[in-house]
């Protein structure tokens, strides 16, 4: 997998296929990802990584409250998460981490 997205609310599952992206319920648990939901993103091409963007912007625009916490293990994808996500505020929690390998 590209990149993990855990969350204290229900993450949906999304099928991006112009952009070959597919967000789907995790089926691995990472001792990294500390919030109870999450999906696992695999990603043909990381330049389409706005999609993300656009479906964490979803979910937080669902709720109050959110806390969404992303892993991955490429550096690339994390630089680039780094760059366009917005910081934590104080109705929604964003963390984003490279994944420990172990």
């Amino acid at each position: 997998m590209d990149l993990f997205i855990a969350s204290n609310r229900q993450l949906p599952i999304r099928y991006y296929v112009n952009e070959a992206i597919w967000i789907r319920r995790g089926c691995l648990s990472l001792h990294q990802l500390t919030l109870p939901f999450f999906v696992e993103v695999e990603m043909k091409d990381p330049l389409h990584i706005l999609k993300i963007l656009e479906y964490i912007q979803e979910v937080q625009q669902q709720y109050r409250y959110t806390e969404i916490q992303i892993v991955t293990k490429d550096n690339n994808i994390l630089m680039h998460l780094q760059k366009l996500l917005p910081h934590s505020n104080a109705n929604h929690i964003l963390t984003i981490e490279q994944q420990i390998c172990p």
